[in-house]
C-alpha cells in the first residue's frame, strides 16, 4: 500500500538540530530550505515566502540566511535578478553520507 501524505513537512537532520551555533529559527529555515531543494539543490524562494513558511519576519530572513552562508551551510548565487539558495557541499555530503 503507497502512503499518500495531504501536508507538507520539513526534515531537520541532527547534525542540524544539536549545532549550538544556530538559532532556533535559522534551524527551521534550513528544514524550509532542506525540502525546497530536495529535486533539484536549488531554492528559488523569496524572502516573502520564507517568512510566511516559518512565522519570522522578512528582516529575520535576511540575517538568517546571512547567518548560514557565513556558517558555510548554504550558498547563494544572484543570476539575472533571481536569487538561488543551494545547500553548501559540505552540507550536501553530510546528508549523503559522503
Amino acid at each position: 500500500m503507497d502512503l499518500k501524505f495531504n501536508f507538507e513537512y520539513s526534515i531537520l537532520p541532527d547534525f542540524i538540530s544539536e549545532n549550538e551555533k544556530l538559532s532556533s529559527t535559522e534551524k527551521i529555515l534550513m528544514a524550509v530550505i532542506f525540502s525546497l531543494n530536495l529535486k533539484s539543490n536549488e531554492c528559488f524562494a523569496s524572502n516573502k515566502y520564507l517568512s510566511k513558511k516559518t512565522n519570522v519576519s522578512k528582516r529575520t530572513i535576511t540575517s538568517s540566511l546571512s547567518k548560514l552562508k557565513k556558517e558555510n551551510f548554504i550558498r547563494i548565487e544572484v543570476i539575472n535578478n533571481q536569487r538561488k539558495i543551494y545547500l553548501s557541499d559540505d552540507i550536501r555530503r553530510k546528508l549523503l553520507g559522503g
